[in-house]
């Protein structure tokens, strides 16, 4: 299933207005909707073991919330608003009851309906958000985890694993995962598939 485009364009009070009183969830961008492909039990079950791994004492201890899929993300304030898979604020400010304003870390878990506008289009606005530090691109299909650190301003580190004992760090928060753990309960396809 790919992304479904609304062509007609909505004010961004309509648009939280229709997020309120709907089952469907829709990414805004500069007043058109993007209509968001129901997830697959592996892309749940992959949330799910990331979300394990991460929403431990450590996390409570730096002052750092974790929000899943159904919470917004801002970001450009009336322009642009998305559901990443997982995202993490640590600033206080952050406190609006429905919008995430000051992520840090934001997680996706790549679909085949949205691979490329998680990896292009959102990526390149994750990037130019100042509080985000990290972002990581996690496959369903295959053991790949793809894992960029702010290094400067304008310089991002990539880091790609694919190994089961391979280390998914998280800097900011201090916690380290392997992939196995990620991957846990998850049927994955072989290489010569």
């Amino acid at each position: 299933m790919s992304l479904a485009r609304k062509e007609e364009r909505i004010s961004v009070e309509e648009y939280f207005e229709l997020q309120r009183h709907s089952d469907k969830r829709f990414d805004f961008w500069d007043g058109k909707l993007v209509e968001l492909e129901a997830t697959t039990k592996a892309h749940n079950r992959i949330k799910r073991n990331i979300i394990r791994q991460l929403d431990v004492p450590l996390l409570r201890e730096s002052d750092c919330e974790l929000f899943d899929e159904n919470v917004m993300t801002q970001l450009k304030s009336g322009r642009k608003y998305v559901y990443p898979d997982i995202v993490i604020s640590c600033d206080p400010k952050d406190n609006d009851p429905l919008i995430v304003q000051f992520p840090c870390i934001i997680i996706e878990v790549l679909s085949d309906g949205t691979e490329h506008y998680d990896r292009t289009e959102k990526f390149f606005q994750y990037q130019r958000i100042s509080s985000v530090e990290q972002c990581v691109f996690v496959s369903q299909k295959i053991m790949a985890v793809e894992s960029y650190i702010r290094s400067t301003e304008d310089e991002w580190a990539f880091k790609a694993l694919e190994q089961p004992d391979s280390q998914l760090v998280f800097p900011k928060l201090g916690i380290t995962t392997k992939l196995k753990d990620i991957y846990e309960g998850i049927s994955l396809k072989k290489e010569s598939e």
